[in-house]
This record gives structure tokens, sequence and C-alpha cells, in this order.
């Protein structure tokens, strides 16, 4: 299954297959801006542009990372070189949203992965794209600190952030000043919508 086929399964099924050759081939343009039109109709606002690029990057990366998976033959070090191959594209809100497209898929990977071996050395690798990517990883265990504040620039994605902490609990992303206070004024009156959280704000200096 190249990458088309790959994201394609994974759309449309939450579940894909990879192969253990090296080539991934195909365009991935048409698919990841079939997502983003989909994405558009359920967001809390305009999101930013869609940088295909940006997408193409992390769409190759979560491939790479299945194979990994199942290809235990691999070396680490080269499975290690590659998904910390940078993003080719200028840090933005924009590259955030477009990454976040595919990344959202990272958490389900990372807890296939742990299931395998807490120590294997993709999970480190995960983990370390978990931190880079914030918006993709609310929700999962032992990302430790992120920086969200390209985040929080734009309205769409900070909505979009908080919202995802709230529905997730996940009380470690309220160590950031400006989060906590987006999402304590996302709840409002209305703790009961997400009691970890607002039970973590009133604890929380």
């Amino acid at each position: 299954m190249d990458l088309p086929e790959f994201l394609i399964q994974l759309g449309e099924n939450g579940l894909a297959v990879v192969s253990d050759q090296e080539t991934i081939g195909g365009a991935v343009e048409e698919i990841v801006r079939g997502w983003d039109a989909v994405q558009r109709q359920n967001l809390p606002g305009t999101a930013p542009d869609l940088v295909p690029a940006a997408a193409t990057w992390a769409a190759i990366r979560l491939y790479r990372g299945c194979q990994a998976l199942v290809c235990r033959e691999i070396p680490p070090a080269e499975m290690a070189a590659f998904l910390r191959e940078p993003c080719p594209c200028p840090e933005s809100p924009a590259v955030d949203y477009s990454v976040d497209l595919v990344f959202r898929f990272l958490p389900d990977l990372l807890a296939i992965a742990r299931r395998v071996s807490t120590d294997d050395p993709l999970v480190t690798e995960l983990l370390a794209l978990a931190r880079a990517w914030p918006l993709s990883s609310v929700g999962m265990e032992g990302v430790g600190t992120v920086n969200a504040a390209r985040l929080l620039r734009d309205p769409c994605l900070r909505q979009l952030y908080i919202d995802r902490i709230l529905l997730s609990g996940d009380t470690a992303r309220l160590n950031d000043d400006a989060v906590r206070a987006a999402a304590k004024a996302a709840l409002g009156a209305y703790p009961e919508l997400a009691p970890e959280i607002a039970t973590a704000l009133q604890t929380t200096p």
C-alpha cells in the first residue's frame, strides 16, 4: 500500500496497512484538501489556509512511523533520523493546522507503539513529534512541556486547542498561563462540562 492508499484507508476506517517498501510514491495534496474541506465544516471559526507541503511532510512521517512499528528490521538510527527531519515550511498557525490534519492520528500510533514496548525507540521519537506539534498531541501521556504560543495567536486554533484540552481532561496543558486563562474563559459558569479541568484550574496557581 502506497502513501495515498494509506491515507485513504486511514481517513475512511481509522486503520491502514503499510508495506515494507522504501518508496512511498504518489501525491497526497488532493487527499488532504478533501480532509481540509471536511474539517472546516466543524471548526470554531475560520481556520488558517491549508499548506499542502506541511500536510504532505506530516503524512510521510506518519507513514514511516507506522512502517517502523510493523517492520521491526528498520534500524532505530535510520528511523530516528527520518522522523526527526524538520518540516520544510516556516512555523506558522497555518502549518500547525495543516500538520494536524494528519497528525491527529499520532496519538493512536503512539498508543499502539506503547503496547508493543514502552522502551521502544519509536515511542521516544513519537513523543518528540508530539511535543513539537501540541495541537495534535492533546491527551497524550508523557509528552511533557509544549509551546502553544502559535496556536493561541490564531482564534480558530486557540479554540480548537482549548476544546481538545477540555474534552480530553489534559490537565498537563494548564501549566501554560495563557492556556489556563483561555480554558477558564471557555468553561465560564459551566465547570461541569469538564470537571477534571475545572478542578485543576482551582488548584493550579
